[in-house]
């Protein structure tokens, strides 16, 4: 019987390793520099990571349809009104191509159960063609997440979920907030 050369018998314990590694770890950990609390959360299941540009936290992005959920802290002088407008572009940016001077329209939300302190915010636009939707959250320790989705006006296939008035009906979301620890 021949032996497995040691480099094999490795290569395969460090694949073994990094795939259950990969099946495991469902948290993201976000640590600022500036002495702000690291955000912790489990990963929307489904959702592709991309970056949170400029912000400490990260943005995930549903490879079927034209929605997204964020989790991050505002940038260094940024308040929360800031950090939601300019999500509000991003979202305009990504959807609604070519369109200028959008009009949001902004209605309260109430906060998960989970997290009672927390305020939220539902803003709409849309243009001949199309609705976006933007939620967003703000907790008392500074962080923000939210979830953003596109539609069409004559419905596809294709089209992403929209919140309901009260924020819910995507699941993803809830388990994103539920998950959102600042320690």
């Amino acid at each position: 019987m021949k032996a497995f050369p040691s480099y094999r018998v490795i290569s395969i314990w460090l694949a073994a390793t990094l795939l259950l590694a990969g099946a495991v770890t469902t948290r993201s950990a976000y640590v600022p520099q500036d002495g702000k609390k690291p955000i912790v959360f489990k990963r929307p299941s489904g959702y592709m990571p991309a970056p949170l540009s400029g912000h400490i936290g990260q943005m995930f992005l549903d490879p079927k349809r034209p929605a997204g959920i964020f989790v991050g802290y505002p940038k260094d002088g940024q308040d929360m009104n800031a950090f939601a407008d300019e999500m509000k572009s991003m979202v305009v940016k990504m959807f609604l191509h070519g369109t200028q001077n959008t009009t949001w329209t902004s209605a309260a939300l109430p906060s998960h159960k989970w997290s009672e302190s927390e305020s939220g915010t539902l803003m709409t636009t849309a243009n001949d063609k199309m609705e976006v939707q933007l939620a967003f959250y703000s907790r008392p320790e500074g962080v923000a997440y939210g979830y953003f989705a596109m539609r069409h006006k004559k419905a596809k296939d294709d089209d992403a979920e929209f919140l309901n008035a009260k924020g819910s009906g995507v699941k993803a979301l809830d388990e994103v907030s539920k998950s959102i620890v600042t320690n």
